[in-house]
């Protein structure tokens, strides 16, 4: 029985080798495809690359304005042809809109670099000051008569700017500066500038204003506009001198 039982396993091992060695030279035999095995019709995915998505229609816009759940939500009965847009309601709180530079009534502000236009009115930051209280003197004002007049809203000028002499201004001005010109108090340190321009005689107090005691002083003591002429606003008298000579 034994040596039946070899023969018939070693007849098995050569039929299974067989097989494999068939199927092995299948798998590794080149295929070859005919021209005519392709049709003509058929385009390649080479060629012709992805095929283009169809374009995204949208769905149409209503019109109107669709009820959603009319059974719940009461359909109003005014067409939205029959609205009309109201002014919205004023603010409950001041706290709930932002500020407006423009509003406000004026307050204490510093003036940097005031520029002396004349005495009693000057620029600074926007703003074109006239001095409150007083009349401004006029550059072109002249003080005194016939051969005494003198250029008296000139030197009124310069002692308001020696006064100032650049230095800033503390005047009371609304919040934004205005094409035309503010009257203010304005001062510093403790005077006001026109109770020092009044003081100095270099302008005149408004009518009934606070002034007018002031101007009344430089008028006695003989002060600026109701005094001489400067020594420098008429010319020294000229002199010669000759110089000595020998006879011969």
């Amino acid at each position: 029985m034994r040596p039946l039982g070899v023969l018939l396993a070693i007849g098995g091992l050569a039929v299974a080798a067989a097989a494999v060695s068939t199927a092995g030279y299948k798998l590794t035999a080149p295929v070859g495809i005919s021209p005519q095995d392709t049709p003509s019709d058929q385009p390649s995915s080479a060629a012709t690359g992805p095929e283009p998505r169809p374009p995204a229609v949208l769905a149409p816009v209503p019109s109107r304005i669709r009820p959603v759940a009319p059974e719940t939500f009461a359909v109003p009965s005014v067409e939205p042809e029959q609205l009309e847009r109201v002014d919205p309601r004023e603010v409950l709180s001041p706290m709930g809109r932002a500020h407006v530079p423009s509003e406000g009534p004026p307050k204490e502000t510093i003036l940097h670099r005031p520029v002396v236009i004349s005495a009693g009115v000057f620029e600074a930051q926007g703003y074109t000051v006239r001095l409150a209280g007083i009349v401004p003197t006029d550059p072109d004002e002249r003080c005194g008569e016939g051969d005494s007049a003198w250029n008296c809203g000139v030197y009124a000028r310069t002692a308001f700017r020696n006064w100032l002499r650049g230095r800033a201004l503390s005047c009371v001005v609304p919040p934004v500066p205005s094409d035309d010109p503010i009257i203010a108090d304005c001062r510093l340190g403790k005077p006001t500038s026109s109770e020092w321009l009044v003081t100095q005689g270099w302008v005149m107090a408004e009518p009934g204003g606070p002034y007018e005691t002031l101007e009344a002083q430089a008028r006695e003591a003989r002060r600026g506009l109701f005094g001489p002429p400067p020594a420098s606003a008429s010319p020294s008298p000229l002199s010669i001198t000759l110089p000595e000579t020998s006879g011969g």
